[in-house]
């Protein structure tokens, strides 16, 4: 047997099978290169340890009986706390390409069979442990970068609300609160919604995305503008922008920015100051105003009077000098 340590002592592996000695023998093969491995017959056990554990991989077997490994891995990548995590099966049986296919589509990383060459095995799950040592990596930039947006959402003079994809408010600012808090029956509205809102509220925000929405979609574009009016007669003036889904966000929701319309000059960002710190032109500092009001390539063309083409062409060196990949980074940069 090969017993070459690699540096994976912060790596952490859970391997479920029912099977003690085939657990045994897959985990003394992991620790004799260099993994932390957590182990368990009991299928059942499978979410407390990575509730309490920060597992890189799980290893499933197929063949369990009280519950199969393909309908673990399901549950594994149904929970949004770990879906991230790489799943590989694992089974000693014949296995027919239906099998290996369902699994794969069940959130399986990888399907193995045995036989399977041992340096074949450690290949693929350093593989798998590279790919959840991106995640995370990526994960901390993003978070990083969303805990500055937010905080300066903080400090805006206008109300900010951030939805997620299917309409349920992710994030409000002091100003937002301020709005809104008056319709709640309870004490319990916190910052982080929607948990701890009181259901009026969340209906009230609903309903705003609602009209938001609808709104947008007549405009046919990425921003729309309109009217609001809460149950106490205000009329709020709205600004709905669609930010780009950014593709290697593991949050990936914070895509829906409403917020009550502000003049140019109030913007809650210093766009001279940032220009100066990229090394951005008169033009290009224009460019930014337009893609924080929320409009599209075509928009900000027909403002600016060029081409969709030079739009992009611009939007590309803007991104190159202030080293983000979108417009949702972008935005978020703004704020820092």
């Amino acid at each position: 047997m090969k017993t070459t340590a690699l540096n994976n002592m912060m790596n952490d592996i859970l391997i479920v099978d029912d099977i003690q000695d085939n657990l045994l023998l897959l985990k003394t093969i992991l620790e004799l290169n260099g993994y932390h491995v957590h182990a368990t017959q009991n299928p059942k056990d499978t979410s407390k340890i990575l509730k309490k554990n920060n597992i890189d991989l799980v290893i499933l077997d197929v063949n369990m009986p009280e519950l199969n490994g393909m309908e673990l891995c399901k549950r594994i990548k149904k929970n949004p706390d770990t879906a991230h995590i790489p799943v590989i099966l694992f089974t000693a049986e014949r296995t027919s390409t239906e099998d290996i296919v369902s699994g794969l589509n069940g959130g399986a990383d990888k399907y193995l069979t045995k036989p399977i060459q041992e340096p074949e095995l450690l290949a693929w799950i350093r593989a798998s442990v590279r790919d959840k040592i991106v995640f995370d990596s990526t994960f901390r930039q993003i978070s990083e970068e969303r805990r500055v947006f937010e905080q300066a959402c903080n400090e805006a003079p206008i109300a900010m609300i951030l939805y997620d994809s299917m309409g349920t408010p992710a994030y409000m600012n002091p100003g937002a609160q301020a709005v809104f808090s008056k319709f709640s029956s309870g004490s319990r509205t916190r910052i982080k919604p929607p948990y701890g809102l009181h259901p009026s509220v969340i209906k009230l925000l609903r309903s705003l995305y609602a009209k938001s929405l609808t709104a947008r979609r007549r405009k046919r574009s990425n921003r729309a503008e309109t009217e609001w009016t809460l149950p106490d007669g205000q009329v709020l003036i709205v600004l709905m922008m669609i930010l780009e889904k950014d593709e290697k966000d593991p949050l990936g929701n914070d895509y829906i920015l409403v917020l009550t319309h502000t003049p140019q000059k109030d913007l809650p960002f210093d766009t001279d100051t940032f220009a100066i710190r990229y090394g951005l032109s008169r033009r290009e500092k224009e460019l930014i105003n337009l893609i924080f009001q929320g409009l599209s390539n075509m928009e900000i063309g027909e403002q600016m009077f060029i081409s969709e083409h030079t739009v992009k062409v611009h939007l590309k060196h803007i991104f190159d000098k202030v080293g983000v990949k979108n417009r949702t980074s972008l935005i978020r940069k703004l704020f820092g």
